[in-house]
């Protein structure tokens, strides 16, 4: 496995900013207290400068998973660079890098060299990739203006916006020393390890209900810590859908923030992947787990093949129901208006049929589930 040479400069960044933070900003509030412009400069700054690289570094520049009008491109342009985690062509070439290498030697953050390595101690290692290739993969921002500017200009954007506008605002409360550090130092070392945490945790600990193909996790308790990107098992299976939590219940702020600006026409073209593919991701990770569950189990391969046979009838059914469903719902809420209220009525039971039929296959699905799962633990 290759080692990069240090990068010093990163090195004494990365080091010195927590220091900073920490050091100065209880120093601070030791002599001075704390006011509210304070806190409400570090909220601001931190929620701007953390939606920035959520909704826009990663899921609008790096997967291009919407569509963003030109003043929302300029945002997350000013304020990702506030964030302080390189220019965005450096930062899409990474994560484009990790989702088509994960867990391999070319990943950037490779999680199989460590979880320290995965969480900074990649930044302190030098990109050792000629610029011709480190940018091979991101020709689309190598078109994009914007993108050249913001990368022009990153370090003067760093200074500026990073650390002279927290500073600014503290200013008027005349405080500048409060704002540069509240929202500027520890705002900054917050929102990097907010970032760095997918790149360990999210590799390390939870579920894989989609893929079992990579090291990817979700985690819901990352949710909240993350504006939404805990869910990163989903997002390797479908990493160019906006969403990373799919259901109403799961805590994704990006996905919201993102909702908002469709609503204000600042965003559109949201993706999303169609519910037969995320539902059958979720069924071909339970049958390779169950796979996995087996071979340590020692059971014989002759019956755990007639069980897979059970559970590909399974499988096909419930692909059969979904397909069926979403078909008949889309023919009926595209000529409804067209259609006479007897054919309406006839409609409505077939699609409420075709319902009950992939409620009832998702049913046995989890009960062959179950009953395999018990089979494979009174083996071990």
């Amino acid at each position: 496995m290759r080692k990069e040479p240090l990068d010093w400069a990163n090195i004494l960044f990365l080091s010195a900013t927590p220091l900073v933070a920490v050091i100065g900003t209880v120093w601070y509030v030791r002599l001075h207290g704390i006011m509210w412009l304070e806190i409400v400069n570090f909220a601001a700054m931190f929620l701007l400068t953390g939606m920035a690289v959520t909704g826009g570094y990663h899921r609008y520049y790096t997967h291009k998973s919407y569509e963003a009008a030109k003043p929302l491109q300029l945002f997350y342009l000013i304020f990702g660079a506030a964030a302080v985690e390189n220019s965005v062509l450096n930062w899409a070439s990474d994560h484009r890098y990790h989702h088509q290498f994960v867990d391999q030697e070319e990943d950037p953050y490779n999680i199989l060299r460590g979880g320290f390595y995965a969480h900074i101690g990649w930044i302190f290692r030098k990109n050792t990739r000629a610029l011709h290739a480190r940018y091979r993969n991101v020709p689309d921002l190598l078109k994009d203006p914007l993108v050249r500017w913001q990368d022009r200009w990153y370090l003067f954007l760093v200074v500026a916006v990073a650390f002279g506008l927290p500073t600014l605002i503290g200013l008027i409360a005349g405080r500048p020393m409060g704002g540069l550090l509240w929202a500027g130092f520890l705002r900054v070392v917050v929102v990097h390890h907010m970032t760095f945490l997918i790149n360990s945790v999210a590799h390390l600990y939870g579920s894989r209900p989609y893929t079992m193909n990579n090291s990817a996790r979700d985690n819901w308790w990352l949710g909240p810590l993350t504006f939404g990107e805990g869910y990163h098992n989903f997002h390797h299976a479908f990493p160019a859908d906006h969403r990373n939590g799919i259901r109403w219940y799961q805590f994704d702020l990006t996905k919201w923030w993102l909702k908002a600006m469709n609503w204000f026409g600042l965003a559109h073209s949201l993706r999303e992947t169609p519910e037969l593919l995320i539902v059958m991701a979720r069924v071909n990770s339970d049958i390779k787990n169950l796979e996995q569950k087996f071979a340590r189990s020692g059971m014989s391969g002759d019956f755990w093949n007639m069980l897979r046979h059970q559970l590909e009838i399974g499988r096909q059914r419930m692909r059969e129901a979904i397909h069926q469903y979403h078909a008949r719902r889309a023919e009926y809420l595209r000529d409804k208006d067209a259609w006479p209220s007897d054919v309406r009525r006839l409609w409505d039971i077939k699609v409420a049929q075709a319902k009950d039929e992939l409620q009832e296959s998702r049913k046995l699905w989890q009960g062959m589930l179950r009953a395999t799962h018990s089979i494979s633990q009174t083996s071990i």
